[in-house]
């Protein structure tokens, strides 16, 4: 094997290296971008559950209220 045959065989290593790094790269950044919106979508749900808590908090102040009126 010369070394312009050795030459060309490291030279076609390294570019399906490359390639297969590409897909690897491409790969991971789809998953950052999935994480990243369910990420989003959890907190929506998680604001939205805490704005029915402050609403429940409420109601459950009004009902003390009134109770306590009806034993004043």
């Amino acid at each position: 094997m010369t070394a312009l045959q050795r030459l060309q065989e490291k030279i076609e290593q390294l570019k399906n290296n490359y390639h297969g790094m590409q897909h690897e790269i491409y790969e991971l950044k789809q998953q950052l971008e999935a994480l990243h919106n369910s990420q989003g979508e959890k907190q929506g749900a998680i604001d939205q559950l805490r704005a029915e808590l402050d609403e429940k908090d409420r109601e459950i102040e009004g009902i003390i209220s009134k109770v306590e009126d009806l034993l004043a």
